[in-house]
């Protein structure tokens, strides 16, 4: 019977510290560059358009684990699936495909106009 309760309480312990391990996602990311890009809408580069690269400084996003994330425009929801991150913000919601790369987040979105899309990929580091 001593042996069940020690199992029973190890296992209680490990499912607690598998719960409350850090997503990576989570912390203080620094927006350092916003990129945007005109596609064709089969994903070549579009012709009448110039892509552009602009540093962005003192803008700060913070992901936390409760769902929640704090920004310079604001307090919103998040929810994440795979590669993919939902952010809602003043009643508007955006979504993102991100990857991370040790210190690097890139969050890219495609909005479809009525010529071309555009890509907005954003570059955050630690």
């Amino acid at each position: 019977m001593k042996l069940y309760g020690y199992l029973k309480g190890l296992s209680t312990v490990l499912l607690l510290s598998f719960n409350t391990q850090q997503n990576p996602i989570h912390k203080k990311w620094k927006l350092v560059a916003e990129e945007r890009s005109y596609l064709n809408f089969d994903y070549t580069r579009h012709e009448g358009s110039r892509d552009r690269l602009d540093s962005i400084q003192n803008e700060t996003v913070q992901f936390l684990p409760d769902g929640t994330f704090k920004s310079g425009d604001g307090n919103g929801r998040y929810t994440l699936t795979k590669d993919s991150i939902k952010l809602r913000l003043n009643g508007k919601e955006r979504g993102f495909k991100y990857v991370l790369n040790q210190s690097k987040l890139i969050m890219e979105s495609d909005i479809r106009e009525s010529r071309f899309i555009l890509r907005f990929r954003l570059h955050m580091e630690e």
